[in-house]
């Protein structure tokens, strides 16, 4: 991968992560605290407008760049360490959550873990912002293994899963589980549609940019005028987050020749995994904390305290990360080095099947 596909790859994972946290800021600390106003409307509609950017991206990225070992089957250990690993980042900070949740009583947190047969059921079923990790896992298991089945037949079933996903009766925050079915097929354009990337990330041209935009604006027109619950709706939605993708590669390609830019996003697109599995118990510490909620009295404060927020989280989250990783508890990151070692040497060879 030469060095100009790992600064958009790496910018746009930093852009995704930061919408990503933004939008959880806003949900669980923004709007508990603050009272309704105009500023609470525009957070709401900003964030739900980046809705078609920062997951299907961030898959389709997140595929890409686990192409060629998705591709490759069991046949290479690392694709069992890679599955393996996010299967124990998955347990091991349910199981963080499961703690805190013990410690952390307020009923206007999100995502606690409340008993223990709530903890087993997320083992199979993801409820909770560690859905990502485990679709991510659930992912790479189930490609790796169809490596042999063409690739136009598997993108065709996960598309018409992912439009199906929309029409099952289930409330929204019910429905976490169901991300992982319908961003499956943006993981999967990653991985086999991989060149289709790289050429979208060369385009320089102003006239494909525009059809680009056009073509999304006119879906999301379309996909606003449809009926919430239905196939239609979800395979609007799915038309617009695919024009969304492809737009959003061209432009983070071009903006990455601007070097500030490229030099924080990409930083961030890096350093991924210690924002998502933290910045739980950190908006937890925010929702919390009376300084916070004192703070969002004052106007420009309270107007810019999503960002603010964001800002906050990703900081910590680094910075404890970086901390961790010095001493034992990295394997909170990563897993155990006698492990890795033998699953890369073939040791564990009935881990995951060859």
């Amino acid at each position: 991968m030469s060095a100009t596909r790992l600064a958009w790859v790496d910018a746009a994972r930093g852009i995704c992560v930061l919408l990503v946290v933004l939008l959880h800021v806003r949900i669980f600390v923004y709007e508990p605290l603050v009272p309704p106003s105009n500023g609470v409307a525009v957070w709401t509609q900003l964030t739900e407008f980046f809705g078609a950017f920062r997951l299907p991206l961030l898959f389709a990225v997140s595929g890409f760049v686990a192409s060629r070992r998705v591709r490759a089957g069991w046949s290479d250990r690392r694709t069992v360490l890679r599955a393996v690993s996010l299967s124990w980042l998955y347990v091991v900070w349910l199981t963080v959550y499961a703690v805190l949740s013990i410690v952390v009583i307020d009923p206007g947190v999100p995502f606690r873990v409340m008993t223990p047969l709530h903890y087993l059921e997320q083992l199979f079923v993801p409820d909770s912002m560690l859905w990502f990790i485990f679709a991510l896992a659930a992912y790479v298991v189930v490609l790796s293994s169809l490596n042999r089945v063409p690739p136009a037949a598997i993108l065709g079933v996960l598309a018409v899963l992912a439009i199906a996903s929309g029409a099952l009766p289930v409330t929204r925050d019910e429905a976490l589980w169901l991300h992982v079915v319908y961003y499956a097929v943006f993981f999967a354009v990653g991985v086999y549609g991989s060149s289709v990337l790289t050429h979208l990330a060369g385009v320089r041209s102003a006239f494909a940019l525009a059809l680009g935009v056009a073509s999304f604006v006119a879906f999301e027109l379309m996909w606003q005028q449809s009926v919430e619950g239905t196939v239609l709706e979800t395979g609007l939605r799915l038309l617009r987050d695919g024009a969304a993708v492809a737009v959003s590669i061209v432009l983070i390609s071009l903006l990455v020749r601007w070097r500030p830019f490229d030099r924080v996003a990409s930083a961030v697109g890096r350093r991924t995994l210690p924002i998502f599995v933290l910045q739980l118990p950190l908006i937890w510490t925010l929702f919390l904390l009376p300084p916070v909620e004192w703070s969002l009295e004052f106007a420009p404060v309270r107007y810019l305290a999503p960002v603010l927020g964001t800002a906050l989280i990703v900081l910590a989250a680094l910075g404890i990360h970086r901390l961790i990783v010095r001493g034992p508890a990295r394997v909170l990151f990563a897993l155990p080095e006698a492990w890795r070692t033998r699953i890369l040497h073939g040791a564990a060879r009935g881990v995951l099947g060859r």
